[in-house]
């Protein structure tokens, strides 16, 4: 990677500054129940498949978020929504658990 970002890498940037912001805004307020599932199933895949597409390219990475970021509540309610709309079990994600090494 070079260190001038491309016009799309550094659009992404702003997006996720943008984000990130308004999404503290909309919890809150308690605005969440108003978001429209379609959008967090937009965000939530965009952010899966970089996330994917990155550690394909590069290897295993390490999660590049703080560890208090998310609560264990809202890791696990995504987890499990992301295995059920995939149709995943938990065995199966033991199969592909050790995958990007």
């Amino acid at each position: 990677m070079t260190d001038t970002p491309t016009p799309e890498l550094a659009e992404l940037t702003t997006l996720v500054d943008r984000l990130g912001e308004l999404t503290r805004h909309v919890t809150e307020h308690d605005l969440a129940s108003e978001v429209a599932d379609e959008q967090i199933a937009d965000v939530l895949c965009a952010a899966a498949r970089l996330f994917s597409a990155k550690t394909d390219r590069v290897g295993k990475i390490a999660w590049p978020i703080r560890e208090d970021a998310l609560t264990a509540t809202e890791t696990v309610v995504l987890v499990t929504a992301l295995l059920d709309a995939a149709d995943v079990n938990l065995f199966d994600m033991a199969i592909w658990y050790r995958r990007a090494r």
